[in-house]
């Protein structure tokens, strides 16, 4: 009985069965889609081997023998996943890359055509063989290809085992071992021993087979492949809780990672083919994002970033997501598309929380300033029914100083209650608000004294309003009171300006000014004690200035905002 054939079919079966294992372990992974292929490749061939065989006649044993002859791609196939292997890429992408399997495709064909190659067919105590050419050229050719190429790779595996570490060292080392050990001794075996006119059955697609299941075998054990840069690519975007999107240069989806579909409740193949715009709420939107305009602004700064929209699941659910957008451009065009964000919608509810919560404090605020505002006009209505029961001048000047120190502070709570920022007061209008109200309290005829304001827009935080609406308050209080007597005509003037970093409020008047040897630290006047204070306070520098005016200059900056907590 002729055991040969049978160890050929048997080779044939593990074949097959160890490339499907091989290629479903990772069908993504271009190492294990080459190496799957080299399992199919020998299988064949092994089966092809089983048929010559046991051929019942030459001419069925040469016709398969003819068939064996596309022997050459298997060297190529070797070459092609030590590439992949060693992480060539840029000769992968090469466009001469495929020329690694041009002798494959010269030999073959000459083989399959002439008879170059193969000469006939004799039958040994192994079963039918193939008999050398009278010319052995070809054959000659074929041989230094296997050589060279087999040489080539297994150079390029052992190199990359050399210089890698962990576990690609393993696994270059299982390759190594399981693709180029056999095809070494096959080669001796085939091709070397038989120039001696020695012939032995021919063992390479058997070795080959073993070396594929030592191949496997380390599959099995270390789960290779191991992390090359296109593993790790392929399991970040499996893995990775944002969802992505390839599209092409026409907005069609290429392809989709397992967060996208989980998101937007689709299966995989109802996505793939279908336009960007088919899981938009707004079509428009993505019209927008894929429109010339947009191109342009692929080309010149390479992404859209950020963008607030909405996809809509197959549910017909609104889902507001944060999407970036960036290009794949080679040879400065656009090939394609990365669309990667977020499900938004927890963040959405929470700042629709937030904002509820936020406008909920801003009632309260308004109201409280409200209230304050209140309670301060019920103190100076308080003071002014108070200041009616007194006899004395002297004492009710004191309780109309008093009411309007507390009116310049209600009007601050005033216009906060009515301003839509609580943190900020408009000062320009604080002021007119303010002089408006001093001139009504005292007893002056409007038709002598004026008033004059030159005032920039400014915003005060209520830190620094309160104490410059309470300086002038004192100051334009004091002018009213003492620059005119005798009913003379006079002008008061406000101005506060804006320069670099810092304020100047400058309050003066043409009344009848201050003694010369007067001192404005050294005063038995409250008020302008109170001005003092204030200014000190507030990191200010007050100047006095006496000529044919009385000119009041302070120059000071926002107060930083202190925790009261």
């Amino acid at each position: 009985m002729n055991y040969y054939p049978i160890i050929s079919i048997l080779a044939f079966s593990m074949c097959f069965f160890l490339g499907a294992f091989i290629y479903q372990k990772n069908s993504r992974n271009e190492l294990n889609k080459m190496v799957a292929l080299l399992s199919v490749l020998v299988g064949f061939l092994a089966l092809v081997e089983f048929l010559y065989r046991q051929a019942p006649n030459y001419q069925t044993a040469f016709f398969w023998l003819k068939i064996s002859t596309i022997w050459p791609f298997v060297p190529s196939v070797l070459l092609n996943i030590a590439l992949v292997l060693t992480l060539k890429e840029d000769t992968l992408k090469h466009k001469y890359y495929y020329l690694i399997y041009l002798p494959a495709i010269i030999i073959t064909t000459l083989s399959l055509t002439t008879g170059l190659l193969l000469n006939g067919a004799v039958h040994t105590y192994w079963g039918w063989t193939y008999s050398y050419p009278e010319n052995p050229i070809l054959f000659n050719l074929m041989s230094l290809w296997t050589i060279v190429a087999a040489f080539t790779a297994g150079s390029l595996v052992f190199v990359h085992y050399i210089k890698s570490g962990s576990m690609v060292k393993i696994e270059a080392k299982y390759l190594f071992i399981g693709l180029f050990i056999p095809l070494l001794l096959s080669l001796l075996i085939d091709l070397i021993i038989p120039t001696f006119y020695i012939r032995v059955p021919e063992m390479t697609l058997t070795l080959s087979s073993i070396g594929i299941a030592i191949i496997s075998y380390g599959i099995w054990k270390y789960q290779f492949p191991s992390l090359t840069s296109s593993v790790v690519a392929e399991k970040i975007v499996s893995n990775m809780s944002n969802f992505l999107l390839l599209l092409d240069s026409m907005g069609k989806i290429n392809s989709i990672n397992k967060s996208t579909t989980d998101l937007l409740g689709y299966e995989e193949n109802e996505l793939l083919g279908q336009n960007f715009s088919h899981i938009f709420v707004n079509q428009s939107t993505a019209g927008d994002l894929l429109s010339p305009e947009s191109y342009n602004i692929f080309q010149q700064s390479g992404n859209l970033n950020n963008i607030d929209t909405a996809f809509r699941s197959k549910k017909n659910e609104n889902i507001p997501v944060m999407l970036s957008i960036s290009p794949i451009i080679e040879d400065k065009r656009i090939k394609g598309l990365v669309c990667i964000g977020n499900d938004i919608k927890d963040m959405k509810i929470a700042e629709n929380e937030i904002k509820e919560s936020l406008e909920d404090k801003k009632v309260l605020l308004r109201e409280i300033h409200h209230r304050v505002k209140n309670n301060l006009q019920i103190i100076s209505s308080l003071l002014n029914l108070q200041s009616d029961y007194l006899e004395n001048e002297k004492d009710k000047n004191i309780f109309r100083d008093s009411q309007s120190r507390v009116k310049s502070m209600a009007i601050i709570h005033e216009k906060l209650y009515q301003s839509s920022n609580f943190s900020e007061i408009d000062f320009k209008g604080y002021i007119d608000s303010l002089t408006s109200y001093l001139f009504q309290s005292y007893p002056i005829n409007p038709s002598k004294i004026k008033f004059e304001s030159d005032i920039d827009d400014i915003t005060l935080s209520m830190d620094t309003a309160i104490p410059c609406g309470l300086i002038i308050n004192e100051l334009v209080s004091n002018s009213l009171k003492y620059a005119f007597p005798d009913d003379r005509d006079g002008k008061i003037k406000i101005k506060l300006k804006s320069i670099d970093d810092h304020f100047v409020l400058e309050i003066e008047d043409n009344g009848i000014g201050f003694p010369d040897n007067f001192d404005i630290k050294d005063t038995e006047s409250l008020g302008l004690k109170l001005v003092y204070s204030l200014t000190k306070q507030i990191d200010g520098q007050l100047e006095l200035l006496v000529n044919e005016k009385t000119k009041f200059r302070i120059i000071f900056s926002e107060i930083e905002y202190k925790s009261r907590i």
